[in-house]
């Protein structure tokens, strides 16, 4: 298959579908390749931190 009809879909959906495709694709080729796949890199956005929390504090269950 080399196309799939993305016609009826709105513009942001067909480019992540081809992302996706592109990033499946990559990761096959590795796999097959037997090379190693990276770590994903997650997005990271600039914020404001309010207070401290500690992993167990925000994972905390409070009916404990």
């Amino acid at each position: 298959m080399d196309s799939i009809d993305v016609h009826d879909l709105p513009e942001p959906v067909a480019r992540a579908l081809a992302e996706q495709a592109a990033f499946l694709r990559k990761q096959f080729v590795e796999k097959k390749n037997g090379a190693v796949a990276k770590p994903i890199q997650f997005a990271e956005r600039l914020g404001t931190v309010y207070g401290q929390l500690t992993r167990e504090e925000i994972y905390a269950d409070d009916d404990e």
